[in-house]
């Protein structure tokens, strides 16, 4: 990992794993199948999950390193670290390069997949099957900061008061069992497969926390050797019971007909809606099989599908439709006493998110099957959305959990698979392309979502526009001269030289009021490709991805625009305004003090587009022929290269960034990432 304005190299990381699989199936007599499946793994990762520890919360190491002075530099001598790489003036922060150098944490995991089953054939295409699963995961987190770990806003060496030691815990198990009955029938032209059954699936999570703080010394840094110590335990389940039936059904082959209907009930809901009906049905016609479909040498085989059915959600947590209670004190004839008090509100009403989709499609074969075309319209509509509802804080408390809300997805998938060259050198294409859209129908009263606070606040979900729009002020300039100080609306603390921005609500007045949306976080279209290769023994697997439409906000440059002088910035500060017969490039507003502050509020000039186009993998193996192998199956070897190119306008460190994961009302937002890392793997696999 480089740091971009550090010499150096972080070597203190590294992930160890070691599994194994096993799978057998007994047969006591013919109608009897008996089977299990065992996948253990173990894990060791050491300081690969404390990035974001050595900065305050939600920052990575790397992010500090590009906040550092670019005139300090790391090394202090040969072998020995300066504490900070902050010039004077700056705010306080200690070298990055160092805290990753001494980063001390560990996590171990252990993870343990099970499966086994019965199927009993009671007579010809009657089956009864019974499969229980378990999936168990043990993980434990240790890590020490001690006298030399800085944080953010702090310089090492720190007193040992302040030096802490973590150990995290959590042992998680799930299970779910299916129990079901199938029957398939064949009789003339008809084809029919009946499937009924019931499935239960519990989820347990149990936490423990301890905290350990104030160390005599670096070399105890266990918490028995703490001052003080602190600790807290916590366990959460859900679990979600299934009644599901399914029929099937084709006719000579080429008209197809499916139904399916389930009973779900959850625990996350409440009392009085905790199960939900999602039936659907699905039918598909292979016209090429007419009699009257035209028998073309180019056109060898076209099928339509449609489908319309139901979906449930039920990811909204543990325990929201329950009223939860808090440690609250009272006083009791003058004493103190402990006692408890609802702090959240329940809701018994509370049900599933139901989606309705429609989906349309089409096959197509043509050359003699040498190009297969797919290709699918998707409209998904979800109601009910499960979202926070205000209430009157005369009540006591602020919201309330409610299905309430609508938003639609819509969109188009086309897959092309192509032979394009055949012989003793091959080469075959597979292409995809979705196009993809969204937009929100309703919400709780019409309120939108997010977008309303000066900082850190970068995203809105609001009616009629995308789910987590980017949210901000739009930049437009500087106001270079008193003459456009005079002619513009100004925030509260513009003056000449400042940052200006649009007035949005034509009110005359830059406030909060002129945020405005600008920029979508999803894109309006991703494809990806495979490309192989193969002549002889050799293989050549090509696979490009890449995306375009969405936009990116780079958060971080709330930092690197900072215009106070507290963090090192972008190169392109040095072009800021300095009098009005200097202004510099005319993007950048001057440094007069108490002025700055609206150039770091979230604006324009942070957003960026977010299209790239990325070589994924390239991999060559070689599969030795079986004549120069005695007692060996089969060997193969290889060598790949992940990331090998990724080609992008992005100024930051990964057009992928995903700071929110899957929270897609606060998407696109970059606060630090780290850089794309380019593997370079070589193996074998040999087959005894």
């Amino acid at each position: 990992m480089n740091y971009f304005n550090q010499e150096g190299v972080v070597h203190n990381t590294g992930t160890k794993r070691f599994a194994f699989r096993t799978n057998t199936e007994y047969r006591p007599i013919e109608r009897i199948k008996i089977g299990l499946n065992l996948a253990p793994a173990y894990q060791i990762d050491h300081n690969t999950r404390g990035g974001q520890l050595a900065l305050n919360g939600n920052r990575q190491v790397v992010a500090g390193a590009d906040l550092s002075s670019p005139l300090i530099s790391p090394w202090a001598s040969k072998n020995k670290f300066n504490l900070s790489t902050a010039s004077y003036g700056m705010y306080a922060l200690p070298n990055y390069l160092q805290q990753a150098e001494i980063m001390d944490n560990d996590q171990t995991n252990f993870s343990f997949l099970g499966n086994a089953y019965i199927d009993v054939e009671f007579f010809h295409g009657f089956h009864a099957k019974s499969t229980i699963n378990g999936d168990i995961l043990t993980q434990d987190y240790n890590a020490y900061y001690g006298t030399n770990f800085g944080l953010f806003g702090q310089v090492p060496p720190r007193p040992p008061s302040g030096s802490q030691a973590i150990n995290n815990s959590n042992n998680t198990y799930t299970w779910t069992n299916e129990n079901l009955l199938t029957y398939a029938t064949h009789f003339g032209n008809h084809s029919l497969d009946l499937l009924a059954g019931y499935t239960t699936q519990k989820s347990y999570e149990s936490l423990r926390s301890i905290t350990g703080t104030g160390f005599a010394t670096d070399e105890t840094p266990w918490i028995a050797a703490a001052t003080t110590t602190t600790g807290s335990s916590n366990s959460t389940s859900w679990t979600i019971a299934s009644a599901l039936a399914r029929v099937n059904y084709d006719f000579k082959k080429r008209y197809y007909l499916s139904a399916t209907i389930r009973n779900d009930g959850s625990s996350r809901f409440g009392s009085n809606k905790k199960y939900g009906t999602f039936p659907s049905a699905s039918v598909s016609w292979i016209a090429s099989d007419e009699k009257f479909f035209p028998k073309w040498g180019m056109l060898n085989f076209l099928k339509f599908r449609g489908s319309y059915g139901l979906t449930g959600n039920f990811n909204i947590g543990n325990y929201t439709q329950t009223s939860l209670l808090s440690p609250t004190n009272y006083v009791e004839s003058g004493n103190t006493t402990l006692g408890e008090s609802i702090t959240t509100l329940g809701n018994p009403n509370l049900t599933w998110e139901t989606s309705k989709q429609l989906d349309i499609g089409a096959d197509l074969s043509i050359v003699h099957g040498r190009i297969n075309i797919s290709y699918d319209y998707y409209r998904k509509t979800t109601h009910g959305m499960l979202s926070p509802l205000p209430i009157p804080q005369a009540s006591g408390y602020t919201s309330i959990q409610y299905n309430e809300g609508t938003f639609r997805i819509w969109g188009h998938d086309i897959q092309v698979s192509s032979d394009n060259i055949k012989g003793p050198f091959t080469w075959s294409t597979d292409f995809n392309i979705s196009f993809n859209d969204n937009r929100v129908i309703s919400l709780v009263n019409g309120t939108p979502i997010g977008g309303t606070g000066m900082y850190s606040d970068y995203n809105r979900t609001a009616v009629g526009h995308r789910i987590g729009e980017l949210y901000g002020w739009i930049f437009e300039g500087i106001y270079a001269t008193q003459a456009e100080y005079n002619k513009y609306p100004k925030y509260s603390t513009s003056v000449v030289g400042s940052a200006r921005f649009k007035d949005v609500n034509g009110d005359d007045t830059i406030d909060i009021k002129d945020r405005t949306f600008i920029g979508r976080t999803s894109p309006k279209f991703v494809y990806g490709m495979t490309n192989r290769f193969s002549y002889k023994n050799f293989d050549l697997d090509i696979l490009i991805a890449g995306q375009v439409g969405n936009k990116l906000m780079n958060t971080n440059l709330q930092n690197l625009h900072n215009l106070d002088g507290v963090f090192n910035v972008e190169k392109s500060m040095m072009y800021r305004w300095r009098s009005p017969s200097d202004t510099g490039n005319g993007k950048v507003p001057g440094t007069r003090s108490g002025s700055t502050e609206a150039y770091r509020l979230v604006n324009s000039t942070w957003v960026f587009s977010g299209d790239y186009l990325a070589v994924k993998n390239i991999t060559l193996d070689y599969t030795f022929d079986k004549k120069m192998l005695h007692y060996i199956k089969g060997i193969r070897v290889y060598g790949s290269v992940q990331n090998a190119f990724m080609f992008t306008k992005y100024p930051g460190q990964n057009p992928e960034v995903n700071d929110t994961k899957d929270n897609q009302t606060q998407a696109g937002l970059d606060n630090g990432s780290y850089p794309i890392p380019r593997v370079v793997m070589f193996g074998a696999n040999v087959n005894f």
